[in-house]
């Protein structure tokens, strides 16, 4: 059975014990190399027994036959793969259901406020600024720039952060931005919260933005050009 972690180690690791006091550039490495995996490993909700695992470092540094048979490690593994997928997905739905409530409370309270409509599909917007003009159709291209965060007010990605307006296909975009740009004009700037079901839903979008998240937006319509143009 390959043990990538542990030749990963090897590349680094002396076999000799280490001192208390990290000194040398070896150890300071293999030190950092340790702690990056063991967080790595936690991080993925594997429980991790730091005896056994030296054990196992040990015995592939000093080229000893393995404690274990190959059956015996491959069924450990996929033992301990179940669980921590089990744990994942147990912790995913829990997040799923906190940010759902948390995103309709949050809603609820936002549609009070003075300026705010909300439309029938559930997406709330306030005009910052008003443009003129024609609307853009789905086939359009469009240049704006935006801002979004969470309803907690943390910035998760902003063009005006960069710089640079976002130039895309009207219909690449969540379905939630689909449905407020088709409303809006060149030169318009609103302010909208799109619930998780119109953005992305229970699936999230990679690391950044987790399941069932209401998301808010300032979104700022700089102009658009159709095929025909």
């Amino acid at each position: 059975m390959k043990k990538p972690l542990i030749l990963a180690i090897g590349l680094l690791i002396s076999q000799n014990a280490f001192a208390a006091e990290l000194t040398t550039n070896e150890q300071k490495a293999s030190y950092t190399l340790g702690t990056d995996m063991a967080k790595n490993l936690t991080q993925q909700g594997l429980t991790i027994d730091a005896e056994a695992f030296s054990l196992g470092v040990k015995d592939a540094l000093s080229n000893k036959p393995s404690r274990l048979s190959e059956e015996e490690m491959m069924k450990a593994i996929a033992e301990v793969k179940k669980t921590m997928m089990q744990k994942q997905e147990a912790m995913r739905k829990q997040q799923a259901e906190a940010n759902l409530a948390a995103g309709k409370q949050f809603m609820a309270e936002h549609g009070k406020q003075d300026g705010v409509k909300t439309l029938d599909n559930g997406i709330q917007y306030k005009i910052i600024k008003s443009g003129k003009g024609e609307s853009p159709t789905e086939n359009d291209t469009i240049f704006a720039h935006y801002e979004g965060t969470f309803i907690d007010g943390k910035v998760f990605d902003s063009s005006y952060q960069r710089g640079t307006p976002l130039k895309f296909q009207m219909g690449n975009v969540i379905k939630g931005w689909g449905e407020v740009l088709k409303m809006m004009k060149p030169g318009d700037k609103w302010e909208v919260v799109i619930p998780s079901e119109l953005a992305y839903g229970e699936r999230g979008a990679g690391q950044a933005i987790g399941p069932n998240q209401t998301l808010r937006f300032t979104i700022e319509l700089i102009q658009f050009t159709s095929d025909n143009s």
